[in-house]
């Protein structure tokens, strides 16, 4: 007898010893990443995501066929569009951070289970209690490599997908460690001082980072860090305070509407020193929360970067690598570059 049908014969007994209905026993329990407990069925095949975080997570794990349903964030991201065509032909139900999402275009989908943004904890239980349908909450603050790989590792069981899952998260936790185990030996006074501004499909040259683990990690000291506690990753501030950090280095959004020559060119950015050394630079960005490739190309692009005695790889190779492990597409760093304007380094 072979072992799923060894299983399946299993389930059966068990259920008629207890009176109990076979597809309950099958059902599996489930904590995602905010500590929720949920229940859900044994074969999860239809699924809606309300968040670009879990698109990207269920794209790259090989599960993109089983997405029914997106929210309009996931809808607009360029990498995803690009690593995904096929997210043209999937449902846009809205978005609750919009105020978009519609209930009814959700249920109308009878999908298994329904992924949602950990820092919306209360739409979740909004919506399985409105709907009966299970809600899964993805990672909300990401401190560690370990906050954000709490996706993979929840996702992948419910899909199917625990295999390649791991595969993705070692990938992604080695790639980190690679880069951290350099910038770790430089030295305080060696780690330069710089800002990054701008914020995807936006212009605003005044809005700058807030959150610094990529900066961290590749060796930086970010003048723009804050306490992250959730909500907005960026702050806006006046070029009167900007100046007065005066960064050896100035970073861009990658999916931003400034460009570089506009920072080099204002008379208003003039005053600073990494604008006067020409060390401003458009660099590899995610559209909303973490790309799982861009996760790790960020710190590796600020690292090359600041320290490139430091890290003598080809970024642009290793970029390609990067893409092709996580969405299993070759050749993406060239189409990124001239689409975002991605600085040479």
């Amino acid at each position: 007898m072979s072992s799923l049908r060894y299983i399946i014969c299993t389930i059966l007994l068990l259920a008629f010893l207890s009176g109990t209905d076979a597809y309950d026993i099958a059902k599996i329990n489930v904590t995602d990443c905010v500590g929720r407990n949920v229940t859900l069925p044994p074969d999860v095949e239809r699924v809606v995501s309300l968040n670009a975080d879990t698109t990207r997570v269920l794209v790259s794990l090989g599960a993109g066929e089983k997405i029914v349903g997106i929210d309009s964030y996931s809808m607009k991201c360029p990498i995803l569009n690009e690593v995904f065509p096929e997210i043209k032909n999937i449902t846009d139900v809205g978005s609750h951070i919009t105020g978009t999402l519609s209930m009814e275009r959700l249920a109308s989908l009878e999908p298994y289970v329904i992924f949602v943004g950990g820092s919306s904890r209360d739409v979740a239980e909004k919506i399985q209690s409105e709907l009966g349908i299970p809600c899964i909450c993805s990672y909300f603050n990401v401190k560690t490599v370990d906050d954000f790989l709490c996706a993979y590792e929840v996702i992948g069981k419910i899909v199917g997908r625990e295999e390649r899952s791991h595969e993705v998260q070692h990938f992604i936790r080695k790639s980190i460690e690679n880069i951290v185990n350099v910038s770790d030996t430089i030295p305080e006074q060696q780690r330069p001082k710089v800002i990054m501004i701008g914020v995807p499909l936006d212009s605003d040259p005044f809005k700058v980072t807030i959150v610094s683990s990529a900066i961290d990690w590749a060796g930086g000291i970010n003048l723009g860090a804050d306490v992250y506690k959730g909500g907005s990753p960026s702050k806006t501030v006046t070029i009167e305070q900007i100046a007065q950090w005066n960064p050896d280095m100035i970073f861009i959004n990658g999916l931003s509407l400034i460009d570089v020559q506009t920072i080099l060119n204002d008379p208003t950015w003039k005053q600073l020193r990494a604008v006067r050394e020409g060390k401003v630079y458009k660099i590899y960005s995610g559209m909303v929360g973490y790309d799982p490739a861009i996760f790790v190309i960020q710190p590796l692009n600020l690292a090359k970067i600041m320290h490139p005695d430091r890290y003598p790889v080809d970024f642009g190779e290793e970029a390609d690598l990067i893409f092709e492990r996580i969405y299993g597409v070759s050749g993406l760093h060239s189409v990124f570059q001239q689409k975002f304007g991605i600085s040479e380094v």
